[in-house]
């Protein structure tokens, strides 16, 4: 009895010894994780400047003549026209008439004209016979003279009354749409009142203000990224068109950007920013932002893997998060290797094993 009780106690020894190896082993797996090699690359801080977008071709509309308008296609916002295409029209009745009357005061001239043409010739014919005085022939020229010069400006009146009657007639000057309605149809208008606004849409444009330190890094024919809120997501490619010589009252430079809308994303009154690229870049350490560690005291760090495949944390001064990652001002150098995933879980001297290769 006592000799199988010796033989169980054995057996139970050597399961737990067994055990305890097992975990033993375990402990000293190697932790997997995902590193990357540390590069250079180049940055710089970038100018954002605040604008709105306007139509870059804009144009108030208005009829050259006064009148009462019978016809009004344009009286709706948005409508669209071609070149050419008659956006409104006055009452011709009263230029119509005018021509009319010109016209037929121009016949009465004109016959007034040919008389003294005439009498012109049979003047002088008679006076190279000696049959009448040199008097006679000058008051026949001075009258034909008169006549003519009555021609000339009554041909110039017809010619005004016809082109009056043409404005009547208010025509897109190139392609575009309304985008504000000033006045009624049946409205009496006068010369020059505003009817319309109207927009190409093709182009806009921004204005912005720079100010004095950087107006004279700035020239014309210049690239920019242009960003709005209403197209998150996109980046629309802009051209610096004007520079402004003179500064405003808050001693800042006007700048004017234009911007291709043929993609019609764009309208009138879109907030946005007009971003310069640095005119300084310099070569700075980047790591991605799941690399960097926080203690609580508020300094950061990162783990370097040293000696093939064991880890060290290592404190870092961070700078501005970009694109390319986190800024690294101070700590790291070119060519070491930092992780990137199960920085957590991580101890001061534990081995590490590499998945998925050093990116």
């Amino acid at each position: 009895m006592k000799k199988r009780l010796l033989i169980i106690l054995c057996m139970t020894f050597l399961v737990v010894s067994g055990c305890e190896n097992k975990k033993a082993t375990v402990e000293e797996v190697i932790r997997p994780v995902k590193t990357v090699k540390v590069g250079e690359s180049r940055s710089g801080r970038q100018w954002s400047f605040s604008g709105t977008a306007e139509d870059a071709l804009e144009s108030e509309l208005s009829f050259r003549v006064s009148g009462r308008i019978v016809s009004f296609p344009g009286d709706q916002i948005g409508r669209k026209f071609k070149t050419g295409e008659i956006i409104a029209k006055l009452d011709p009745s009263d230029y119509e008439l005018e021509v009319h009357q010109i016209e037929a005061q121009l016949e009465q001239v004109r016959a007034n004209y040919t008389f003294a043409k005439a009498d012109v010739k049979r003047v002088t014919q008679l006076y190279e016979r000696k049959v009448t005085s040199k008097s006679e022939l000058d008051q026949a020229v001075a009258d034909f003279k008169s006549k003519e010069a009555q021609l000339h400006a009554t041909a110039k009146m017809l010619d005004i009354a016809r082109k009056k009657t043409g404005y009547t007639t208010l025509q897109a000057p190139f392609d575009g749409w309304v985008s504000k309605v000033n006045v009624n149809i049946h409205q009496n208008v006068q010369s020059g009142q505003s009817i319309i606004i109207f927009n190409a849409g093709r182009q806009m444009k921004m204005n912005i203000s720079l100010p004095d330190t950087l107006i004279s890094q700035i020239s014309e024919g210049e690239e920019v990224d242009v960003t709005f809120d209403a197209l998150p997501g996109e980046t629309l490619k802009g051209i610096v068109m004007e520079v402004g010589i003179g500064a405003t009252q808050r001693a800042s430079f006007p700048v004017k950007v234009y911007l291709n809308n043929s993609r019609k994303l764009l309208r009138s009154g879109m907030s946005g920013n007009v971003n310069f690229a640095s005119r300084t870049e310099e070569l700075h350490i980047f790591v991605p932002a799941s690399a960097i560690v926080g203690d609580p005291d508020g300094s950061k760090y990162v783990w370097v893997v040293e000696d093939g495949n064991v880890v060290k944390s290592r404190k870092v001064e961070i700078g501005a998060l970009s694109s390319l990652g986190v800024m690294i001002k101070d700590g790291l150098k070119k060519g070491e290797t930092v992780v990137t995933r199960g920085v957590h879980s991580l101890k001061e001297g534990m081995k590490v094993k590499t998945v998925g290769g050093i990116s």
